[in-house]
């Protein structure tokens, strides 16, 4: 597990991951995506962390792959299990119980761009650049594009963002719903710690059920209503939703435990 190239650091009950490559904005090179699913890993089994936020070091959130990496691939096998390597990252982000924010601090361009969609919420400074940069240099998009970026901005918005590499400012990206917030870059932290630690006061096991079946968008009504029911009739007989109701009564804050 990288200590270098991916930071990690606790406060409240939340993980921050902090990207570590700040020369190429934080481009992903094979050490970085290895160090990051290993701090992902690690934070999902970390007891004292219920929320994960992920950042970036210096001026860039995630500039997408690291091109002489993606350069010195010379087969198909090892192109295929780069770009592979990478989108577990995603499907990491997407899986874990905990919810996952990503806190745009810089430019988020290529893979860092569809990473930060794939968390389940997002932030960012303003001025900061989206963009699918896939076309400037003759590749497609990798780490879930396809799926998050349509799913959340609709076919037509997706197409045309894909394949113009035209950057979208945060304002713009939040106007589509790519983004949660927009705040100013002195205030980004402060605004999304305060969101991370607010969520991390919240009830673990229901947290991590919402989690599960809002990522399962499409699902049919009798396959959401059959989801409900076995959630509810789990949830309703843990320990955080008997201290729910003695908080509610007492009027005061519960004291969750994620049992």
């Amino acid at each position: 597990m990288s200590e270098d190239v991916v930071k990690y650091e606790k406060s409240d009950g939340v993980a921050i991951l902090t990207l570590n490559r700040p020369k190429s904005l934080n481009s992903m090179s094979l050490e970085l995506i290895n160090g990051w699913l290993a701090k992902l890993h690690f934070a999902e089994h970390d007891p004292d962390v219920r929320v994960v936020v992920i950042t970036g070091e210096g001026r860039g959130f995630c500039a997408g792959g690291d091109l002489p990496s993606l350069d010195n691939l010379k087969t198909t096998e090892e192109r295929r299990n780069f770009v592979a390597q990478a989108g577990m990252v995603v499907k990491l982000i997407s899986s874990m119980s905990k919810p996952v924010i990503a806190m745009v601090n810089g430019v988020a361009a290529g893979a860092g761009f569809n990473i930060a969609i794939a968390c389940d919420l997002c932030y960012a400074a303003q001025g900061v650049k989206f963009i699918q940069s896939f076309a400037n240099i003759g590749l497609a998009p990798d780490c879930g594009g396809y799926y998050f970026l349509a799913k959340t901005v609709g076919l037509a918005k997706a197409k045309e963002l894909m394949f113009t590499a035209r950057p979208l400012l945060a304002d713009e990206a939040h106007s589509l719903g790519l983004v949660n917030d927009v705040f100013p870059l002195e205030k980004l932290r402060e605004k999304t710690m305060a969101v991370a630690k607010q969520i991390a006061g919240a009830a673990p096991l229901a947290l991590a059920m919402m989690k599960k079946e809002i990522n399962n968008y499409g699902a049919s009504l009798d396959e959401t209503l059959t989801y409900e029911a076995m959630a509810m009739a789990m949830l309703l007989g843990t320990e955080d939703f008997r201290e729910g109701i003695k908080a509610f009564s007492e009027k005061r804050a519960p004291v969750f435990k994620g049992k």
